[in-house]
């Protein structure tokens, strides 16, 4: 038992490690398939959290896994995926399988939570010049305004 009386709402779990019925230690972090019904087809998804109800039935919450172009259609590769929405209903620890071990952050950008498209070409150095800035002239500044 969990020593929950029947009635009460699920808690969070306050955990970072969480062992499964199968004998598998999940943390938060790890990356985890789960197999569609109708396609048959595993998809991919990263733990950020554990749930538990009162009658010890263990869920996590997921974010999801897009596959880039890059990404091998017969195996898992971390290095070829981008993080993707994060679910809103949890799913139960018996309908997932573990991938691999990851960081928690580990698909997450520095800069923003989802991958960016560059609004300038990044040319890979960094343009400057010695000595003072150079005046712009009033021709440029009204044609770069109009």
């Amino acid at each position: 038992m969990c020593g929950v009386e029947p009635g009460q709402r699920a808690v969070l779990v306050n955990l970072t490690t969480l062992k499964a019925k199968k004998g598998v230690y999940y943390q938060i972090g790890d990356v985890v398939s789960v197999i569609d019904e109708q396609d048959g087809k595993p998809y991919y998804a990263q733990i950020r959290g554990f749930i538990q109800d009162q009658y010890c039935e263990k869920s996590a919450a997921l974010t999801w896994l897009i596959p880039t172009l890059a990404s091998p259609r017969d195996q898992f590769d971390p290095a070829s995926y981008i993080v993707g929405p994060e679910e809103d209903l949890p799913r139960k620890m018996e309908y997932l399988e573990f991938v691999c071990h990851a960081p928690s952050e580990y698909f997450k950008s520095r800069s923003s939570p989802f991958p960016t498209v560059p609004t300038r070409p990044e040319k890979g150095y960094i343009w400057t010049h010695v000595g003072p800035t150079p005046a712009i002239t009033i021709k440029e500044t009204v044609a770069n305004h109009l």
